[in-house]
């Protein structure tokens, strides 16, 4: 909780918005669409829900953030996701949520910000309270959400401007999907 404390303080003074009131609306706003996003995952994934319920203590939070290196490196070994959630379904939700967080007027350092203490409560305080954090996730979350803070955004916020543009889209066809890629450069 101290954690998301400071990162609140953190992000109301490079949050781009006219009033401290917006600041703050618009803060809490995405803090709780995160902690959503994050209960929703953490409910609805089996594996997760049950080491949480079976495993899960303060003693193992306490343990993530009094010895963090030491912990990020047990889970990065312990850590034995498949492909698609290490290397797909990590970065990608990062990337969505970096990109959410511009679109809604965030600054790039503060969205940047901004998920990485969404990152590190995850991995040190939600998942964290069963087993120790993964430097492999924290490692792809921070990945995605620089790509979709400094390359989708401006590709697309380009685009939207009547500059070069790249859209990619699925296309289903009788052999399986694939995916449309064009852009004016």
């Amino acid at each position: 909780m101290t954690s998301l404390l400071l990162a609140t303080l953190l992000l109301e003074s490079t949050v781009l918005a006219p009033s401290p009131q917006r600041i703050h609306f618009k803060l809490i706003v995405d803090i709780g669409l995160a902690a959503g996003v994050s209960a929703i995952v953490a409910v609805g994934k089996p594996d997760i829900r049950q080491a949480i319920f079976d495993d899960g203590s303060l003693s193992n939070i306490a343990e993530n953030f009094a010895h963090p290196v030491r912990q990020v490196r047990i889970g990065t070994q312990r850590d034995s996701d498949p492909f698609w959630v290490n290397n797909l379904a990590h970065p990608g939700l990062f990337a969505i949520e970096g990109f959410w967080l511009k679109h809604r007027g965030y600054r790039s350092g503060a969205a940047f910000l901004f998920t990485q203490v969404h990152s590190v409560i995850w991995e040190f305080a939600v998942e964290g309270s069963a087993f120790e954090p993964s430097g492999k996730d924290l490692i792809a979350d921070a990945a995605g959400a620089a790509v979709g803070i400094w390359v989708i955004w401006p590709i697309l916020h380009r685009a939207s401007a009547g500059g070069p543009s790249l859209s990619i889209a699925p296309r289903f066809h009788r052999g399986g999907v694939g995916l449309a890629i064009a852009g004016t450069f």
